[in-house]
């Protein structure tokens, strides 16, 4: 029997026993599907298809370490590419029954790339009530199913897929039972629904992804002197966090001093750092399947000169502040914004930026993003959960204020051009107790303590 990927036996460094992926159990993916189940209406199938690998330009090689659609991971676990999955619903939600369809035995294939789920794993491992091989004859057993449904959801990403493209154009237009109208509808909502408030076992999970980004920024802290490169510190980060058990980053990091810092999605990382810079860095990664997203901004020296330190207190200030109206009952993310365009504007009124508490949306040239968003399995998760939703418990999300003056903006006092400070935390609500936490609470953010981290982490600097 074939399962593809780790396994409590294979890799109990690991996993614990009872485990599906690290972490997790298979009782809470057959919970997820019940609940997804609870959400379908009676008599619908769901279908969803596994990530499409990449493969560098111009060659059969994947790109390392495959990322399963986070949909697909979080309904079943299974973290490789080629299959499909079918959840379909009954009279209730009880009547719920889960089919996957992996690809056909391939020697060649296995040679190249690794063995890969069989049929057998399907329902042995992962749970499922029927498994087939992908191929002709098993496209009827979609159909037979889709046949008798009064919906089908499935989204663009399932539709791509040419197993269940054939079967959907095949079945995609009426239903069988009598007076009922089959009409594929959007799955997505329905399931970010479900991911967007996290179960234990997931803030768990979350929490360890941050101490694993901990690491890293202490490893790059502990690079980041004048002189040396933005990419040397991004590469120690990047380094720390996967000896800490993380697969990889979350995102591109985003390592800029100077003028860099200005820049939101900083990409180029090819600066060497300057004495008297500020460098911001906006780094995560993703461990066990679920990210973290943490900024930080600390002077090169080692010491902010008075204007950086102007800046960062603002900023600091509307962070701690947004984090603490988070924890009030029934705020949401939007109104968190609406809070921290009133602090920075009044900041940048009290130092000194001209027109930016008079003119209607001045603000924007010098805090262009919003204070945060919805975190989980992806960076900016569960996108079709609004964010003038009701902060819940189980949510786990942002708080990033920034602000960022240009080096030749005349309406910013001259001491303050060219510096740019974010700050940004990861929080979750406990999904039993309703209390707020702050995940990311370990890495110093006040000056005085980061600044003394610098120090500690420089001092054990090797050379």
């Amino acid at each position: 029997m074939s399962v593809g990927q780790p396994t409590p036996l294979t890799h109990p460094h690991l996993m614990g026993v009872g485990e599906l992926t690290p972490g997790f159990s298979a009782r809470e993916y057959a919970e997820r599907r019940r609940r997804l189940a609870e959400k379908l209406p009676p008599h619908s199938v769901a279908l969803l298809a596994a990530a499409s690998p990449a493969h560098l330009p111009n060659t059969v090689i994947p790109y390392p370490a495959y990322r399963q659609d986070a949909d697909f991971a979080y309904l079943t676990g299974v973290l490789q590419p080629g299959c499909v999955a079918m959840v379909a619903r009954g009279s209730d939600a009880a009547d719920c029954a889960f089919a996957l369809f992996v690809p056909p035995r391939s020697e060649r294939e296995e040679t190249w790339n690794g063995a890969r789920l069989c049929a057998n794993a399907a329902i042995e491992y992962f749970g499922a009530d029927e498994a087939f091989e992908r191929g002709p004859g098993t496209t009827r057993e979609i159909l037979k199913r889709l046949a008798g449904a009064d919906a089908i959801f499935a989204d663009e990403d399932a539709a791509r897929d040419r197993f269940v493209a054939a079967a959907l154009g095949t079945a995609g237009v009426a239903s069988s039972r009598p007076g009922a109208e089959t009409r594929i509808k959007p799955l997505r909502p329905l399931v970010h629904a479900l991911r967007w408030r996290k179960s234990r076992a997931e803030v768990d999970a979350m929490r360890l992804s941050v101490e694993a980004d901990i690491a890293g920024f202490h490893a790059a802290m502990r690079v980041s002197a004048p002189g040396r490169a933005e990419r040397d510190a991004a590469a120690e980060h990047e380094r720390a966090v996967k000896l800490f058990g993380a697969d990889r980053l979350a995102y591109p990091s985003v390592v800029g001093s100077g003028a860099g810092a200005l820049v939101i999605h900083y990409a180029a990382m090819d600066a060497l750092m300057r004495d008297g810079d500020v460098l911001l860095m906006d780094a995560g990664c993703e461990r066990a399947g679920y990210v973290s997203d943490v900024t930080r901004t600390w002077p090169v020296s080692g010491a902010f000169t008075s204007a950086q330190a102007d800046v960062y207190d603002a900023v600091l200030d509307c962070n701690e502040k947004c984090a603490a109206a988070a924890a009030q009952p029934g705020v949401s993310l939007s109104e968190l914004h609406a809070l921290s365009v009133r602090l920075l504007t009044a900041s940048m009124r009290d130092l000194g930026v001209r027109h930016v508490a008079s003119r209607r949306g001045a603000y924007a040239k010098y805090y262009p993003h919003s204070v945060g968003h919805w975190l989980g399995m992806d960076t900016h998760d569960t996108p079709s959960v609004s964010t003038s939703a009701p902060i819940a418990r189980g949510c786990a999300f942002t708080v990033e204020p920034g602000l960022y003056f240009p080096v030749d903006d005349e309406d910013v006092p001259k001491g303050l051009r060219g510096v740019g400070v974010r700050i940004e935390d990861n929080l979750a609500v406990d999904p039993e107790t309703g209390a707020l936490e702050v995940l990311s609470a370990n890495l110093p953010k006040r000056r005085d303590e980061q600044e003394a981290l610098l120090g500690t982490l420089r001092a054990r600097a090797p050379g």
